[in-house]
C-alpha cells in the first residue's frame, strides 16, 4: 500500500509539472545607443530555448538582428513555456558593453561592436539548475544551426552580376548598404524599401538578409546570402 501511495504521488507530481504554467514574463525596458534600440527577447527551436537581444535600427533603413545570449537545454517531458528562462534586466556597463541578467541571476556581457557574448559570473560558461542546464560552448554556433538549411537551399540561386567592393562586413550598417547596392538595380529601390524592416541572420561566415512582407501584400520578399569575410553576394532570390 505504501509503495502504491508513493507511485501515485510521483505520478501526480509529474503530471502537475508537465502542465504547469510559468508566471508573467519580466518587463524589461529597451535601451538605446546611437542608431540602435536593444530589446530583451527569446527564441526556441529543436529542444533548446534562447535568451536573445534584438537590435533594431532607429533611422531608415529599418532592419533588425537577433543575438543569442544563452541557451537552455529543455526537458521534452515538460511543456516548453514552463522552462523558458527570460532576461530580467539589461543596462549599459559602458559605451560598448551591455550587462544582461536572466531569471536564474546568471550575468552576461554583450559587446555591441563585435557582438561577442561573455558569461561573467561562472567559470567555464557551464551552469546547472535543477533538471535544466545552460548549454556550454559556442552559443552562436548552436543558434546559427537554425539557419543552415536556408543557406544550403538558396545556394542554387547564384548571384551572377557585378559584385560589391571586397571588404569584411562586421557592422550591420555596412551589410545593409551592400544589400541595397545589389538589390536596388535588380528589383527597384521603391520595391525593396517597401520590404523593411530587413531581417538579418548569420550562419558561420555568411550573412542572411531577407525582406519583411508588407501588411496586406500577397507578394514574396527578397532573400540573399552575403559572405561576411569579403562582402561577395552568393545568392539572391525574390519570392512570388
Amino acid at each position: 500500500m505504501k509503495k502504491l501511495f508513493t507511485l501515485l504521488s510521483i505520478l501526480i507530481m509529474f503530471t502537475a509539472s508537465s502542465f504547469a504554467k510559468r508566471g508573467p514574463r519580466p518587463e524589461v525596458k529597451p535601451i538605446t545607443k546611437g542608431n540602435f534600440i536593444y530589446y530583451a527577447s527569446s527564441d526556441s527551436f529543436n529542444d533548446q530555448s534562447f535568451g536573445t537581444v534584438r537590435i533594431e535600427s532607429v533611422d531608415e533603413p529599418k532592419y533588425f538582428y537577433r543575438i543569442p545570449i544563452y541557451a537552455i537545454e529543455e526537458d521534452t517531458n515538460l511543456e516548453r513555456d514552463v522552462q523558458w528562462i527570460e532576461i530580467k534586466s539589461m543596462e549599459f556597463k559602458d559605451d560598448e558593453t551591455i550587462t544582461i541578467v536572466n531569471e536564474w541571476n546568471h550575468t552576461f556581457e554583450l559587446n555591441i561592436n563585435t557582438f561577442e557574448v561573455k558569461c561573467v559570473d561562472t567559470e567555464n560558461n557551464v551552469f546547472s539548475y535543477k533538471e535544466y542546464k545552460c548549454i556550454p560552448g559556442n552559443i552562436n554556433e548552436i543558434y546559427e544551426k537554425k539557419f543552415e538549411d536556408f543557406v544550403n537551399n538558396n545556394a542554387k540561386y547564384k548571384y551572377k552580376r557585378t559584385q560589391p567592393e571586397v571588404k569584411k562586413l562586421t557592422k550591420l550598417e555596412d551589410l545593409v548598404n551592400v544589400a541595397e547596392e545589389v538589390l536596388f538595380p535588380i528589383y527597384g529601390e521603391e520595391s525593396i524599401k517597401g520590404e523593411q524592416p530587413y531581417r538579418i541572420k548569420k550562419y558561420k561566415e555568411k550573412w542572411i538578409v531577407t525582406g519583411s512582407l508588407p501588411e496586406g501584400s500577397v507578394d514574396g520578399v527578397f532573400k540573399m546570402v552575403i559572405n561576411a569575410e569579403n562582402s561577395q553576394v552568393e545568392s539572391v532570390i525574390h519570392g512570388e
